[in-house]
Parts: C-alpha cells; sequence; structure tokens
C-alpha cells in the first residue's frame, strides 16, 4: 500500500525489485531533467494534464497528473504512489515523452462489497487511519 485515504479508496505498487530499480531511476533522470528546466505557467496548465512536480515532503520530482488548478498551485496526485500535493507553479515542469516508458506504478483499489456503516458514505477516522497501517 503506497497511499491510504480509506477502505474505498487507495493505492497499491506491485512489489518488484526491476519496477523499484526503474523507478530509482526513473527518479535521477528526473532529477537532472527538471533543474535545468524552467517552470511552467500554472495558466498553461490543465486538468488531467501530466507533468512532474517537487514533492514538498522529500523536495525530489515526480511524475504526476494534474486534478485541480488553482489561483498560484495544483493539486497532483502523483504517479509512483497514488497520493496528492498541492504545489506552487515554481515547483512544476513540463512532461517530456521520453518519461513515458515506465508505466503507471500506483494502482487505484478498494474492498470489493465493503461500504461504511456511517448513513453519510463516508469512513470514519478510525477505519481511514487502519487501512494505511
Amino acid at each position: 500500500v503506497s497511499d491510504a485515504k480509506s477502505p474505498g479508496c487507495f493505492h497499491i505498487q506491485l512489489a518488484k525489485s526491476e519496477v523499484a530499480k526503474q523507478i530509482q531511476d526513473l527518479g535521477t533522470a528526473l532529477a537532472a531533467c527538471c533543474e535545468a528546466a524552467s517552470p511552467v505557467v500554472l495558466a498553461d496548465l490543465s486538468v488531467g494534464q501530466l507533468c512532474l512536480a517537487q514533492f514538498s515532503a522529500d523536495r525530489c520530482w515526480y511524475r504526476v497528473v494534474v486534478c485541480e488548478i488553482h489561483e498560484k498551485s495544483a493539486l497532483v496526485r502523483y504517479l509512483e504512489f497514488g497520493n496528492t500535493d498541492t504545489v506552487v507553479e515554481s515547483s512544476l515542469r513540463h512532461f517530456d515523452k521520453q518519461f513515458l516508458s515506465l508505466p503507471r506504478q500506483a494502482l487505484m483499489c478498494r474492498l470489493h462489497n465493503l461500504q461504511s456503516s456511517q448513513a453519510d458514505g463516508k469512513w470514519s477516522a478510525a477505519a481511514s487511519k487502519m487501512i494505511g497501517k
């Protein structure tokens, strides 16, 4: 499990050593490419577009898909892990087709026939926390 929001929405990566090496190599290539490139202009982005973003927690570059565009930032989903982050314009770069050779690694999942017991259909904080363990 690479990212878990609730039992109804979590992401996994298949455990293959060759894929881990490919992700590591991709990260090295992205770092070299992004440090030399100029940032994107938010007005030029569209929802669903692929680009590169610097993750706020580790300052490394990753492939992302744009989920929402705001005045000075964008909400993106990381293709290798499934998590989301709000990224400022200066931490976004254009996507080069050379980075498409490795398919998306985060697979969105949910547990079949599992439903929330809450009337509004949302998951309790305890249930969401448990799936993340």
